[in-house]
């Protein structure tokens, strides 16, 4: 444990079990896609994509952006593997005030380090930025303060896990968006939305859902198929 992340942890957790409704708004927050954001920067990849003015560059930025956050999330997943470290919650050297509505058992076993959440939309956040300065610093503060912020409240991270997941999306889309590699790989996708944009725009939209949804709906359907083969369902 590091000063930095103990200064801010203990900070937010002061606010922590004084009030129901207000940790049950925060994990609300936390926990809801539409709420916490991740619809929200989806939206904002959206209505960037139609906008008529660089078009062509715009789309590259946003592309690029996206395809970059999966390799980047396969990074963090490594990290999570190699280094173990318990979440705040879970920590029993901080003395934390558990938020009402919160079960430190949820998070048994599982590193805090690095944040996925702040790995993925930050760096469509940076996509954002690269398409439009103005809607991205936006949606950067969005990303910090709706989606990043409250995990640390609950204690589901300490302050480095959001820093680190913020630095590898950034750095990922950042590299994507390099104009020697943006080009080439973003080439593809677009000559696809123009030659059969019904069928781009379909698989589009399910990949842009499954973002908003952080992938629920795909875990899920995994989980399921696993127990199946597990014989565990039937």
């Amino acid at each position: 444990m590091n000063g930095f992340d103990l200064a801010i942890t203990s900070f937010l957790n002061g606010f922590a079990h004084r009030s129901i409704r207000f940790d049950e708004f925060v994990i609300w927050i936390s926990t809801n896609n539409l709420v916490k954001g991740t619809s929200v920067v989806i939206g904002l990849i959206w209505s960037l994509w139609f906008l008529k003015a660089e078009m062509r560059n715009r789309r590259e930025a946003l592309l690029a952006a996206m395809m970059a956050s999966f390799p980047a999330l396969v990074v963090s997943r490594i990290l999570s593997w190699t280094f173990s470290r318990p979440r705040p919650l879970n920590e029993t050297r901080l003395l934390l005030r558990v938020p009402y509505g919160i079960s430190r058992a949820n998070w048994e076993g599982v590193s805090s380090f690095p944040s996925d959440h702040a790995v993925f939309f930050f760096a469509l956040a940076t996509g954002i930025f690269f398409a439009s300065r103005r809607v991205g610093w936006f949606a950067f503060f969005y990303v910090s303060m709706v989606i990043c912020l409250p995990r640390i409240f609950i204690g589901e991270h300490y302050t480095t896990d959001i820093l680190a997941g913020a630095a590898i999306g950034i750095s990922f889309a950042w590299l994507a968006n390099l104009p020697a590699i943006r080009k080439p790989l973003t080439n593809w996708p677009l000559q696809w939305q123009e030659a059969r944009p019904a069928q781009f725009y379909f698989f589009f939209f399910l990949l842009t859902y499954q973002m908003a949804e952080v992938f629920d709906s795909v875990l899920e359907t995994l989980n399921y198929a696993k127990a199946i083969v597990h014989g565990k369902v039937f």
